[in-house]
């Protein structure tokens, strides 16, 4: 069964560092990462960004209820892909978050680093609408530089996404390099 989320701009999303004390100690793992705050980037109705912490507890955060309150907010992590992002030879993770607000539905992903032990989300990759992660990988990889062109030891996120508005509902793989505050790379449906 495919589900599908909406929102209107896709982006990236750089975050400071914010900690997590409520999973202090506990390693990236998945456990840890279906219970730690999350900063997702949340769209209004005028399309202002907001960027604020949402802790989730065993995978999900939900307030009010659905089709009753006009408040009504819900955040779920999806699939997660374990791998050391910063080269740091400690668990890092790739976490596909959900989020519906309103009518306003969006899906992006989530580079959680360990830092001291305790897992902190430190980015985001929005997608565009309409679209669905398939499958999420994530490793450390050599990877050219785009400035010297030396290849360089990178986190790297591969996402295979579909979008049933592009490219007859077919699926693609696309690759992110985390430079370790943000993840570079493309729209998968950028139409010319």
């Amino acid at each position: 069964m495919k589900i599908n989320w909406l929102f209107s701009v896709v982006g990236v999303i750089s975050l400071m560092p914010l900690s997590s004390p409520l999973m202090a100690g506990a390693p990236v793992g998945v456990e840890s990462l279906k219970n730690i705050a999350y900063h997702p980037v949340i769209r209004n109705s005028s399309d202002k960004v907001e960027v604020r912490s949402i802790r989730l507890v065993q995978g999900v955060y939900e307030k009010g209820r659905r089709f009753v309150d006009q408040d009504y907010e819900f955040l779920r992590a999806g699939q997660i892909a374990l791998g050391d992002l910063n080269s740091d030879g400690k668990t890092d993770a790739a976490v596909v978050l959900y989020h519906m607000a309103g009518d306003r539905r969006m899906t992006q992903i989530a580079v959680v680093l360990d830092v001291n032990g305790s897992p902190r989300h430190v980015a985001s990759r929005e997608f565009g609408e309409f679209t669905e992660v398939m499958d999420l990988k994530c490793s450390n990889a050599m990877v050219p530089d785009s400035k010297t062109g030396l290849a360089t030891r990178r986190g790297v996120v591969n996402v295979e996404v579909s979008n049933e508005t592009c490219c007859g509902g077919q699926g693609k793989t696309v690759t992110y390099i985390f430079d370790g505050k943000r993840l570079i790379g493309q729209d998968p449906f950028i139409r010319p």
